[in-house]
């Protein structure tokens, strides 16, 4: 599980049945698609920055970490793109550690090695998270 702040954390998991997972996600978790953790991280940290500075379009921090992901205003689009299926997913938990590792047992999820990006597929990311800033 990597920290990213104080009280964002991501980890990497399989999903079983994403189906009955999805009526469990929370005010303070979202599970998404993604090819790397930084990939996720960055949206999550602009997602969170958003909800600060009132900027956010989506009325929760999962929902907007969605839109980031998928540079898009569009949440139907979002959630087909980037929104939970079965196998390997990231599991992003806006809360402290403890809440974090209490999501992953209550869930029942496994946890699995976290992958880093190479450095272009990184800027292309970034730059897609940051887009919904300016639309």
């Amino acid at each position: 599980m990597k920290e990213i702040t104080k009280n964002l954390y991501i980890t990497k998991v399989f999903v079983q049945d994403a189906e009955k997972i999805i009526p469990l996600i929370g005010d303070d978790f979202q599970i998404v698609r993604g090819e790397c953790w930084e990939e996720v991280a960055f949206a999550a940290l602009l997602a969170v920055r958003s909800f600060e500075r009132g900027t956010n379009h989506a009325r929760t921090l999962g929902g907007e970490l969605l839109l980031r992901l998928a540079g898009t205003l569009q949440i139907r689009d979002a959630i087909a793109k980037y929104g939970v299926k079965n196998g390997e997913n990231y599991l992003v938990v806006f809360g402290p550690r403890d809440r974090a590792e209490e999501t992953l047992k209550e869930l029942k999820l496994k946890e699995l090695p976290v992958s880093d990006c190479d450095s272009e597929k990184s800027k292309e990311f970034f730059e897609k998270a940051a887009l919904v800033e300016v639309l």
